[in-house]
């Protein structure tokens, strides 16, 4: 049976890459929205060629700047006439449009690794998620719609366990671990995941990448005061 990995390269999966990188017919699958960071892009190509694991880039069917030009920004509070659909029938205009984080992650990342994973027939699927992480998208073991099964083999492990692995076995990770309450990075012009790591991963691109830092902190800004604006009109009622 084809194995696949999905490598975001982020610490969890390559630790995933590391651990069966030896495995015949192993493949990497990465997938590019259009806006990562650079220096993840490149570890996710250069571990890939070290491991000697072969690459499949999957895409989304835009680019997510041009997404969220369409659809709006991803945002983790969502007043619900800040959407869209709702903008046409609502009077309110509290600023910029937005959309809830999970669509964008959807139609960028999520939907074109499943694209790729069924137009290359793939049913094991070798993900870095662990049973302590903050978000989970699918347990260990966990069979699809489409038959694919999702191994998780770090499921019991914690962050402590993955970095000491690391350490054992001399693997580079990328720069941002350098940096503390920063974890894997996705898009850099994401202006959600505001919590603590969010801010993190903002300060890391304001001291590392200041010209990507220009683009993505007046949307950040637009996004705050949008959901500002809504909360001081419906706090009016109570």
């Amino acid at each position: 049976m084809k194995k696949v990995i999905q490598f975001s390269g982020g610490k969890d999966s390559v630790v995933c890459l590391h651990l069966f990188k030896d495995e015949p017919g192993i493949e990497a699958y990465f997938v590019n929205t259009g806006s990562p960071f650079p220096h993840v892009e490149k570890f996710v190509l250069e571990t890939c060629e070290e491991f000697g694991v072969p690459l499949v880039v999957a895409r989304p069917e835009i680019n997510v700047l041009d997404w969220q030009k369409k659809n709006g920004l991803p945002s983790d509070i969502v007043p619900w006439d800040a959407t869209p659909s709702m903008q046409e029938i609502s009077d309110n205009d509290f600023g910029a449009v937005l959309m809830p984080y999970i669509s964008c992650c959807s139609d960028n990342i999520w939907k074109p690794m499943q694209k790729a994973l069924l137009e290359n027939n793939v049913k094991y699927v070798i993900r870095g998620s662990k049973s302590c992480d903050s978000k989970v998208g699918v347990a260990d073991g966990y069979i699809d719609e489409n038959g694919i099964y999702y191994h998780s083999p770090l499921w019991n492990w914690t962050d402590k366990d993955v970095f000491e692995y690391i350490a054992d076995n001399k693997i580079p990770i990328p720069d941002q671990y350098n940096h503390k309450h920063t974890d894997s990075l996705d898009c850099w012009c994401c202006t959600a995941y505001m919590g603590k790591s969010g801010a993190a991963r903002v300060s890391y691109t304001k001291d590392n990448y200041p010209d990507l830092y220009d683009l993505v902190s007046p949307n950040i800004a637009r996004v705050n005061s949008t959901v500002s604006n809504a909360v001081e009109y419906y706090s009016q009622g109570f």
